[in-house]
């Protein structure tokens, strides 16, 4: 997670998610949790386990978005049937869960990923 989002030294997953239950507890809103799905990095089933045991019961709905690829990027994205595992997990733990459309892919730029490619 360091690598995938420096602000991570900043404020650690249980500090964000300690306000994200703060404001929940406050406005009774639900919160989304949005989750660029990289094959190999954190698409694993024990990966959606552990996220599900976090958000169960709680006022969150999980956004998977699975990652698009880009040139010259090391990260690719899931198989769909690691997605379709993955989702199935998290559902399995009573975490409401929803496969997001991949937009922006035929100009590298989905879900914050905009690329540049040299003419």
């Amino acid at each position: 997670r360091n690598t995938l989002v420096p602000i991570n030294t900043r404020w650690d997953v249980a500090e964000v998610l300690d306000a994200v239950w703060e404001y929940t507890n406050r406005t009774r809103r639900r919160v989304s949790i949005e989750y660029a799905l990289i094959k190999d990095i954190n698409d694993q089933d024990w990966r959606a386990d552990r996220l599900g045991d976090l958000l169960r019961g709680r006022l969150a709905h999980v956004n998977v978005i699975p990652l698009n690829p880009t040139p010259g990027s090391i990260w690719t994205a899931s198989t769909p049937e690691q997605e379709a595992s993955f989702v199935e997990h998290l559902r399995a733990k009573g975490v409401a869960v929803t496969v997001r459309d991949t937009r922006g892919r035929e100009i590298d730029g989905a879900c914050g990923q905009l690329a540049a490619t040299e003419a």
